[in-house]
């Protein structure tokens, strides 16, 4: 059992009946759940609208909650699951990204685009296509690889967390953003 978990402490708090229990909750990683959804929305309402679901089912199953893992772990699987059941339901595929990326180092991953750059008008529309270019690139990702990768990147998950939050093993995590990372060079490449 998680119980030297902090949040998980918490949340059994609000399952005892503390209702601030769940403000506190609420409070922590409600803007941190909206970015991750908004990076597969890319639509800031669509975003919240699930992010406010996300919140609600954690309400709602209170009472029968049991941790068996950080609770971080479980409320990301939950808004993992309703990212991955939005994206099935749209008809086409959402370009994906909430912060910019400057670009892609040898191994896959971002690096961030230096200051200078930004100056000059040349330089910030050259930014505006590397990203879009990125943005494309990373839209073509199988759902699970984009989810691990978001996941490892911009959440800074470890790929045990991210194996809890996609219910599958370690090496299936670490197999997810590596396929991620090559897929994303080779849509990378010039000419293709």
């Amino acid at each position: 059992m998680f119980i030297e978990d902090d949040d998980v402490k918490t949340m059994l708090a609000f399952k005892e009946g503390e209702a601030e229990a769940f403000e506190r909750l609420l409070s922590k990683y409600e803007g941190p759940i909206i970015n991750f959804i908004y990076r597969f929305t890319r639509d800031q309402r669509q975003a919240e609208d699930l992010a406010q679901e996300v919140f609600l089912r954690v309400y709602k199953s209170a009472g029968a909650y049991v941790p068996s893992a950080k609770f971080s772990t479980w409320l990301y699987r939950i808004a993992s699951n309703l990212s991955l059941d939005y994206i099935k339901k749209r008809k086409h595929r959402v370009i994906w990204g909430a912060r910019p990326l400057s670009g892609l180092d040898e191994n896959g991953k971002s690096i961030e685009m230096e200051d200078e750059a930004l100056k000059t008008p040349e330089a910030a529309a050259e930014g505006a296509a590397e990203e879009k270019r990125v943005n494309s690139a990373l839209s073509e990702l199988p759902d699970k690889q984009r989810i691990a990768l978001t996941l490892r990147v911009y959440e800074d998950k470890s790929y045990s967390e991210i194996s809890g939050i996609l219910g599958c093993s370690t090496a299936a995590v670490e197999s997810l953003i590596f396929r991620a990372r090559q897929n994303l060079l080779k849509n990378l490449k010039p000419g293709e």
